[in-house]
């Protein structure tokens, strides 16, 4: 497949069609001729590459802008799932042919040849009790109109010379640069206004209790399982209209020997929740400048950003603002307790104390877990986000003779995020962790990562008939990571949210109020690579390359480095045979690639007893050492760490027909991930080995399947242009094997991933982020167990499989039209198949807020089909068709902690299809002394859904880990964008 945005790949955008006078942003061609960039910044033919790839262009980024440039690509590229966190400025989860590692699924990401290390903060997990939000990564802050394309090299095969972080594929960064013989100066500005929707069904029919009973009154009771009445919808006055501004401003020139390009932008969001805010100001420079009789080349660039929010939505049930109103007693008059009357000041200790229905007289809470005021948490319980982010590259390339080019190339990147919360006193005390004067969490994570690498690219001419194209290198990648984290209750002054406010009792112990954890990681690996490509009559390409990393985390294994190859070939069959006329353009290609993977910085000093400490780090000046450890008995060697390994097999295919109008691209793969580094239990009946938790490298995870895209030009007249382009993808993943044969370890053992809570899975026969929690009792047949009150039995011990959240299969279907200077165009995007859990859906049933409980309640009860008496009671064994009561069931299925209720009965199909872009444009060409051109936009995103069944949208996961998918843990509802867009040419 190509490696440019041609319209096999994707709808051709709104500005690309309707500013006709225009040059393109993107790199956008129907020519197979045309050289495109590849791995480690490499031009090559589009014709020549043996594997898959798919390229889009800025345009694309920005006909309908989102804060995060990865979102925009949602249904534009095929077999890329992309998973949104909570809120503007917050990461996003991309994974490109599905899960390969329980360590780390998502791809490289390359800055104009060059990787970097795209870190985030801590990621939240699926639980109840989450405390901080999602803190975003580096690629949430780059402006989209700094981009001039994003090429997705989706396999191992595409990605092998860029070693083990490219495993799983890379996206191709380009940044814009200044052009030649040409100044200008754009302007873009869009505004919209975002409203939050598909928000969970509640009833406001049923109250909290019931006024013909003396002395019951509203909040008495902290659920709403009380007498029919009728109570106000205060969520819906309580959620706002969210607005986004994002301005950007660019400058660029050019001549023979010189173009700059310089930008500056700035987004503002206000959240559709009160109070939470976020700010981002962007700055881009890029020179390019040609010394020496142009032998000599510069590229420099630096791109630079500042993010501050306000109150961004964190997971779970602690810190939600929207849960408190979820779970409001029905009857209690919420205007009582608004933003101007959240807190009063306690006369005993002069502090503003919380105002809410759910606190008591001496200040404890009713609830279990309880729920504060929305305002209270918003304004005393407060967190913050500040990011900054750097990039700096310089690369200077030497052309020593018409065939050969050197190449010293450098990058620098540096972030940090810094998340804080305060908790003030009079909050919830499970909150305050037994602190009387408030509580203070802070994590700060710096990250830094150098990069340089040498090159030497060369094109001989060998013959008339022969092609050789070959680069030989080496590079040098070092990564440091600084990580501190802080949680105390022992704040000298109420409520004074500083560090030099803290205490430090001498006599810790765990689980006494406070932690201090720092810890400082470095990694380092040292490479050399070489690639060579060879070509005959251009019909026939053979593909070869080779790498070998010294990676440092392998230090003490006995083991230095790794190498891993890759080879391709495809033949162009329009140019071997004389094929009828309607095919203008037929490929077909086919590559093998095994890529390394080495293990997470310094756990390989855990190998020595005495370095175990330097493995994790110090809390509050007590070293914390793993809970794991290496085997490191001489008689277990295939037990001892080892570099994960990847190894991948790709063929497909690639018709152009009709003149070029209808174009096909077809690809299969199969990838094979082995030596996943897993945590596990081993026990002493094992041998030799102590009895313990190992980290052991095993486990082997398949993908499997396919990525398909179909583009039909219906008319290209000029004055009426409409093309449209459907892309496809399967992909099946299953854990091949697990733990090694020599443990003795039961093979239906779960291994929890990282980020899913208690819920995301491995297990051995399953799939990839599987879902498993408590299920019905059944019979034999599959029949639901009830007791003799018809009340649902759950199953006890080991927890059951529900399901897996990852789809089946993926459509995006993209139009364009073009009528002069009128542009529309619209996306719809469907992802089929896959189960997601919702525990909000699960806590709101239980609480009797949920409308499927009040629609029980006018129902005379709940019917539970295919049920029947369970053993021991009077009926056994005979159908139950009568009802439940609708309390009794959903006290039963439903909950709030883990390992209460029936999870099973909160599984939903995670299908949807979705309106996901559109948008109407008009371009004047004013052509004035100053102004050129502008484009007038009309846009909107996540307009709604065709198809939704799921109580939540299933593309919102908790956290960017390889366990956050599936599961719905009190997020922030998706959000229906609408604005205008404006972008000028001076």
């Amino acid at each position: 497949m190509r490696k440019t945005a041609v319209p096999v790949l994707l709808a051709f955008s709104v500005f690309g069609y309707a500013q006709v006078k225009k040059p393109a942003d993107s790199t956008k061609t129907a020519d197979i001729e045309e050289v495109v960039v590849t791995s480690l910044g490499i031009k090559k033919q589009a014709r020549s590459l043996t594997y898959s790839s798919q390229q889009i262009g800025g345009d694309e980024l920005t006909a309908v802008k989102t804060p995060n440039l990865l979102n925009s690509i949602n249904g534009k590229v095929s077999n890329v799932q992309i998973n949104r966190t909570n809120g503007v400025g917050s990461s996003v989860r991309v994974v490109m042919r599905g899960n390969k590692s329980v360590s780390n699924s998502q791809p490289l990401y390359v800055i104009d040849g060059i990787p970097i290390i795209n870190d985030a903060g801590k990621a939240p997990e699926i639980s109840q009790y989450s405390s901080m939000p999602d803190a975003g990564d580096v690629l949430s802050s780059i402006n989209p109109d700094d981009i001039e394309s994003i090429n997705f090299l989706k396999g191992a095969s595409a990605s092998a010379l860029y070693g083990s972080a490219g495993g799983n594929g890379a996206i191709l960064i380009t940044t814009k640069k200044g052009k030649v013989g040409r100044s200008s100066i754009s302007y873009s500005s869009s505004f919209s206004v975002e409203r939050a929707y598909s928000l969970p069904k509640l009833q406001h029919s049923y109250l909290s209790y019931d006024p013909s009973v003396s002395g019951d009154a509203p909040g008495a009771s902290v659920q709403s399982w009380g007498a029919k009445g009728s109570s106000k919808d205060y969520l819906k006055d309580f959620l706002q209209n969210g607005t986004t501004w994002v301005n950007s401003l660019s400058f660029q020139s050019g001549n023979e020997k010189s173009t700059n390009y310089f930008s500056i932008g700035n987004t503002t969001n206000k959240g559709v929740v009160p109070l939470s805010y976020f700010d981002q100001y962007n700055v881009s420079f890029r020179n390019s400048s040609k010394f020496l009789d142009d032998k000599l080349t510069l590229d420099a660039n630096f791109i630079g950003s500042l993010q501050n929010s306000i109150n961004r939505q964190s997971p779970g049930v602690s810190f939600s603002p929207l849960t408190s109103l979820y779970w409001l007693p029905r009857g209690v008059d919420f205007d009582q307790y608004g933003p101007d009357n959240y807190s009063y000041i306690d006369k005993n200790r002069l502090l503003p104390a919380q105002n809410w229905w759910e606190v008591k007289p001496d200040g404890s809470f009713k609830g279990n877990p309880a729920t504060q005021n929305p305002y209270w948490i918003l304004n005393r319980d407060k967190v913050t986000v500040n990011n900054k982010n750097t990039y700096s590259a310089v690369a200077l390339s030497y052309q020593i003779n018409p065939w050969l080019t050197a190449r010293v190339r450098g990058n620098y990147s540096w972030s940090i995020s810094d998340s804080q919360r305060g908790i003030s006193a009079y909050s919830d005390p499970a909150l305050l962790a037994n602190g009387t004067n408030g509580r203070l969490l802070r994590n700060t994570y710096e990250n830094s990562s150098t990069y340089g690498d040498v090159l030497l690219v060369g094109s001989p001419k060998l013959s008339e008939d022969f092609s050789l194209d070959f680069t030989v290198g080496g590079s040098i990648n070092t990564s440091r990571n600084k990580v501190t984290q802080i949680d105390n209750s022992y704040l000298v002054t109420p409520n004074l949210f500083s560090l030099n406010n803290l205490l430090w009792p001498g006599n810790r112990a765990p689980g006494d109020g406070y932690h201090y954890i720092y810890y400082n990681l470095k990694k380092q690996v040292q490479s050399v690579f070489a690639s060579a490509s060879v070509g005959y009559k251009n019909m026939l390409y053979v593909d070869m390359t080779f790498r070998n990393d010294w990676d440092s985390t392998l230090a003490l294994t006995g083991r230095k480095g790794f190498d891993y190859e890759s080879i391709g070939a495809n033949a162009i069959l329009s140019s071997v045979f004389k094929l009828p006329e309607v095919i203008n353009f037929w490929k077909i290609r086919a590559s093998y690639a095994t890529v390394g993977l080495g293990l997470p910085p310094n756990i390989s000093n855990a190998m020595l007893e005495y370095n175990k400490g330097y493995s994790f780090g110090v809390d509050a000046g007590t070293i914390v050492y793993p809970k794991s450890s290496f085997v490191t008995d001489p008689r277990y060697k295939d037990l001892f760490p080892k570099p994960e390994l990847n190894k991948t097999f790709e063929a497909g295919t690639e018709l152009r027909l009709l003149r070029n109008r209808l174009n096909f691209d077809f690809t299969y793969y199969d990838s094979n991930a082995t030596n996943q580094l897993l945590e596990t239990l081993i026990s002493s009946n094992l041998g030799g080995i102590p009895t313990g938790s190992y980290y052991i490298n095993a486990g082997k995870i398949q993908n499997t399947g396919f990525e398909s895209s179909l583009s039909y030009k219906v008319f290209n007249t000029g004055k009426f242009d409409w093309t449209t382009t459907l892309n496809g993808s399967v992909n099946r993943n299953k854990i091949v094997e697990l733990f090694p044969s020599s443990l003795n370890i039961p093979q239906d053992q779960l291994f929890s991933l990282t980020g899913g809570g208690n819920y995301t899975k491995m297990k051995l026969g399953g799939s990839f982020g599987d879902i498993y929690g408590i299920k019905y009792q059944r019979d034999a047949q599959g029949r639901i167990l009830v007791d003799k009150d018809g009340i649902p039995l759950a199953t006890t011990g080991s927890l059951g499989y529900l399901g897996n959240p990852n789809p089946k299969f993926i459509l995006g279907f993209n139009n364009s039209f073009n009528i002069g200077k009128l542009g529309i165009s619209f996306l719809v995007d469907g992802k089929f198949g896959g189960q997601v859990l919702s525990l909000t859906e699960k806590a709101n049933d239980v609480y009797g807020v949920s409308k499927a409980s009040a629609d029980a309640r006018d129902a005379g009860g709940v019917s539970i089909p295919n049920s029947v008496y369970a053993p021991g009671t009077p009926n056994a064994g005979q159908a139950y068709n009568g009802k439940t009561d609708a309390k009794a069931y959903y006290k039963a299925v439903g909950g709030i902690e883990n390992n209460t209720g029936i999870d099973e009965a909160y599984m939903y199909s995670a299908t949807t299809v979705r309106l996901r872009q559109a948008s109407i444009s008009y371009t004047f060409d004013v052509n004035s002394k100053y102004m050129k051109s502008a484009t007038l936009s009309l846009v909107g995103t996540n307009l709604f859904f065709f198809y939704k069944k799921a109580p939540f949208d299933p593309e919102q996961v908790s956290g960017n880990t390889p366990g956050g998918v599936g599961v719905d843990s009190f997020g922030l509802p998706i959000t229906r964008s609408i604005g205008l867009s404006l972008k000028a040419n001076f």
